[in-house]
């Protein structure tokens, strides 16, 4: 009786250095001059990147995935006080620590550190260099603006809908695409400062409005921007528009 031998596959073993690199320069990012001294990293999810108080000797870019910008209240409980997309800078200070402890909510995101002293260097011998990283400054601060007018609405639900339209821009990058919408409703409370609880009577409260539409448990549609953006809080804008997609990717988003 014949038995035939069926040879497995040998799968090389991946290297990850050669793997961040390549997801680094396969992706869009600001400050390319910076790309020879930049340390490509994989996080997991939760893994803290840099940590409040700590000595601040990195700036850090978002190349895949996204983070969670995060300080301790007196009370114990934590606030979420930005969220960073591919392409977003992190780690400036005006002091020698970190103000914030930065954690990847993504898992396998990838973010490449730059060592302070050495861009600080490059920086100061290269105008050019440095009026894109002034450009990146300005960038940093027009989200934080962004996120002041997001928590200044006054109802939850404009809250919530504010918040939808600035991850759909920051997202999409300006095109009507399917987007990863990577924050549980857990984080988009700690981001809004509500409730969780109030996060989702929001989503559903729009829904049932005909401002967005859920397509699944993994994809949110944008049918009606224009009465999120005009706060519109009776719901009785539905005029025609281009839609924008949110997709939560391959995990589902917390109830």
């Amino acid at each position: 009786m014949k038995s035939a031998i069926r040879k497995s596959k040998s799968t090389a073993p991946i290297n990850l250095a050669a793997y961040r690199c390549q997801v680094m320069a396969s992706q869009p990012h600001p400050l390319r001059c910076l790309d020879a001294i930049a340390v490509p990293t994989t996080y997991r999810r939760g893994q803290e990147v840099c940590g409040e108080c700590r000595p601040a000797e990195h700036w850090y870019c978002v190349i895949a995935g996204a983070a969670r910008r995060c300080a301790l209240r007196a009370d114990g409980r934590r606030q979420i006080v930005g969220l960073l997309l591919p392409g977003d800078f992190f780690g400036f200070t005006a002091s020698n620590e970190y103000e914030f402890t930065v954690e990847a909510i993504v898992e396998g995101t990838v973010i490449a550190g730059y060592p302070r002293r050495r861009a600080e260097l490059l920086v100061d011998s290269s105008p050019e260099l440095a009026r894109e990283l002034r450009q990146v400054a300005f960038e940093v601060i027009a989200r934080l603006q962004a996120q002041l007018l997001t928590l200044g609405r006054i109802t939850a639900i404009e809250k919530v809908g504010s918040f939808l339209l600035d991850i759909a821009r920051r997202s999409a990058r300006g095109r009507e695409d399917s987007v990863a919408l990577p924050v549980s409703r857990y984080d988009i409370a700690d981001y809004l400062a509500v409730s969780v609880e109030t996060v989702s009577r929001s989503l559903t409260d729009l829904k049932q409005r005909g401002v967005i539409k859920f397509s699944g448990t993994r994809t949110l549609k944008i049918v009606d921007p224009e009465a999120l953006e005009e706060g519109d809080s009776e719901g009785h804008l539905h005029r025609p528009s281009n839609t924008v997609h949110f997709s939560a990717g391959p995990r589902r988003l917390a109830s």
